[in-house]
């Protein structure tokens, strides 16, 4: 008797299975470090890998997607660079200027896809059109749309000119002269402090109450995206009126978000991504940058802080929490 086509199918694939497990392990490598925590890198989580299977390279059939996480210690950042270089990498994504930095200083040759605020003015690449050495990636425009950013808080918070800056020395490039340029034509006083880890987050807050802020603008920056809840829930504790970059924070409770897609920044990190893997030079694969913003606005916080919003706000609004 002939044996059936799907028996014959089945005992292929019971055949077969030891080698895909064991060819697992020499797939191209796609590295990636971040200071997220497991529970705050779920946004990334969620879109890259997905980004790059529409483009025919997945996750353990074809690549392997390598995930390291300094879970908020910008110190370990070296540390994991140089354990995806020891592993040989085909590419490493990095989040952050010191993410970045920490890659180029543990390899040359690897190429790098950085994900930053301010890619050419970190000095991470030349420029966009032709970045040079080993690294590539997404500039997200954070300190270009801080002014933006300053003005909607204004638009908010009319009782007073005294706001608060929360800023991640690590990865704040160009932004205090751009946020000051802004706070000067809006006559806003800025009084700032620097966080390297959760550590700083209650004295910094408390800092700001001691000096009579109102409002809170939250510097772009991983480690900051990375404890979203908690900065978010500080900015409830004290009464400040917070405004981040993404929609992930005003969800996590900050009262307004404007600024890039993290879907879009994902996608673009995707793309290069695939680039390189079919042989793409880093060094000669333009940067990019997200061409779509979006606003967002939390009536529950407004609700909480006591505030009413603008009509002529929410009418901008892309995206309202109730």
């Amino acid at each position: 008797m002939t044996p059936r086509p799907t028996l014959i199918l089945f005992l292929w694939l019971c055949s077969a299975a030891p080698v895909f497990a064991q060819n697992s392990n020499t797939l191209p490598i796609v590295g990636v470090i971040r200071i997220d925590t497991p529970e705050s890198v779920k946004p990334f989580q969620t879109v890259f890998p997905s980004a790059l299977a529409a483009l025919g390279q997945v996750d353990g059939r074809n690549v392997r997607i390598d995930l390291r996480l300094a879970e908020g210690n910008i110190e370990r950042l070296p540390e994991l660079a140089q354990t995806l270089v020891s592993e040989k990498a085909s590419v490493i994504v990095a989040s952050a200027d010191a993410a970045v930095r920490a890659v180029q200083q543990a390899t040359k040759t690897i190429p790098i896809v950085g994900i930053v605020d301010d890619i050419v003015g970190a000095g991470l690449i030349d420029s966009l059109a032709k970045p040079g050495g080993n690294t590539t990636g997404v500039s997200i425009l954070a300190g270009e749309l801080d002014a933006k950013r300053l003005d909607i808080l204004k638009q908010l918070v009319r009782s007073g000119p005294n706001f608060a800056v929360l800023r991640d020395p690590a990865n704040a490039t160009a932004q205090p002269a751009q946020l000051a340029g802004a706070a000067r034509q809006l006559g806003i006083e800025l009084h700032s402090e620097d966080v390297r880890g959760p550590a700083d987050f209650a004295s910094a807050f408390a800092s700001f109450r001691a000096v009579g802020a109102e409002a809170v603008i939250m510097l772009s920056s991983p480690l900051i995206f990375a404890f979203r809840a908690e900065l978010c829930g500080l900015s409830l504790t004290y009464k400040l009126s917070a405004i981040t970059q993404t929609r992930e924070m005003a969800e996590a409770g900050c009262l307004v978000s404007y600024g890039v897609r993290l879907s879009e920044m994902y996608t673009i990190a995707a793309a290069l991504t695939d680039k390189i893997l079919n042989g793409a030079r880093a060094g000669e694969t333009p940067a990019q940058q997200p061409t779509r913003f979006e606003l967002v606005i939390n009536l529950k916080t407004a609700k909480a802080l006591g505030l009413t919003i603008p009509q002529n706000v929410l009418l901008l609004a892309d995206y309202v929490i109730e």
